[in-house]
């Protein structure tokens, strides 16, 4: 294989991001076909993304015509949450590989049947959670399974972002699109960080949310307690006066880590309790790179399928605490 055939299904300002790294960074990989039923974000990828470089790949209004009519190695998911599963499932079945946005689904059924499916089709599904494709990420596992860091003590996680104001009148504020407000959107990096983060499965979740007003949950604040003993916490707050802050700090008993939701900085401190900050970490792929070569045969996928079902099965404990109101056991994979 020259190039990763890659179509882009779902246009929007995410996609564009993604298809500015795939057409200016990543060489064994073309973009060949684009879809998104706005015609708007056709326009607009195809004049800031391709006219720069000379090129203009079709455009569909409907993914299943692109699957169709285009030969394609793989596709990259941007669209709305609801929609992942059967776009996920049909792109399999066109014999793609997959790489699809953060959540992976909207419940823990899906997530199940996506991970038996790709297993039959023998393709790939990976979730591109940027944090998962960092550096950091990567060294701070990579202590785990060598066993430096020992047993973890407690996770803590926060994200703050005018989420609220930002989302107001998208799909991103529709529960029957989104399915959930800032705790299952923005919120997903923090939870994914946890549960990457973590060297032990979480079993139990108390959570509160409330939706200001708003039609999906806009903060959130969960305690939940690990398969070890350890406890933590996560605070989720979509009305935040003062912008974008965020960060993650997990304990072990032989260190200590903090580092972003979205890796890009990292605090260590070791069994000597000395700080060193900003440790020096191999450098990985970008995470467009990474599921390229994951395509190529390169290596090994960081986040696949697995993941959406563990991010999905605790959100179901979440949500389900904070309808009733009681604490809710996170069922095991």
């Amino acid at each position: 294989m020259k190039k990763v055939r890659l179509g882009i299904i779902g246009c929007g300002s995410m996609s564009r991001y993604h298809g500015k790294v795939y057409t200016t960074q990543v060489d064994e990989a073309e973009i060949v076909a684009l879809c998104d039923t706005n015609q708007g974000n056709l326009d607009r990828y195809q004049r800031e993304i391709f006219e720069p470089i000379k090129q203009k790949p079709p455009a569909f209004a409907s993914y299943e015509d692109m699957l169709d009519k285009v030969k394609l190695d793989a596709v990259f998911i941007v669209t709305p949450h609801a929609h992942h599963f059967q776009q996920v499932m049909d792109s399999l079945d066109a014999g793609c590989q997959v790489f699809v946005e953060k959540p992976m689904v909207m419940t823990s059924d899906h997530a199940r049947k996506i991970i038996m499916h790709a297993a039959k089709k023998k393709r790939i599904v990976s979730v591109a959670f940027p944090g998962t494709f960092t550096p950091e990420f990567q060294y701070i596992h990579g202590l785990q399974e060598r066993g430096v860091l020992g047993e973890m003590v407690t996770a803590d996680g926060f994200v703050a972002q005018a989420w609220k104001q930002g989302t107001k009148g998208t799909w991103r504020q529709e529960p029957e699109l989104a399915g959930g407000g800032m705790t299952f959107d923005t919120g997903a990096h923090v939870f994914n960080a946890l549960l990457y983060l973590a060297n032990s499965r979480p079993v139990e979740v108390f959570a509160w949310t409330n939706n200001r007003g708003a039609p999906v949950d806009i903060t959130c604040s969960a305690s939940i307690r690990y398969e070890n003993g350890a406890v933590g916490t996560a605070l989720i707050n979509g009305d935040a006066m003062s912008g974008w802050d965020e960060g993650v700090r997990v304990s072990f008993t032989k260190g200590e880590v903090q580092t972003g939701i979205h890796g890009g900085r990292l605090q260590y401190w070791g069994a000597d309790r000395k700080l060193i900050k900003y440790p020096p970490v191999p450098a990985v792929p970008t995470l467009q790179q990474w599921f390229i070569d994951c395509v190529l045969g390169k290596a090994e996928d960081p986040a696949p399928a697995i993941w959406g079902l563990r991010q999905a099965l605790f959100y179901e404990a979440l949500y389900e605490s904070a309808r009733t109101g009681r604490a809710a056991k996170v069922r095991p994979e």
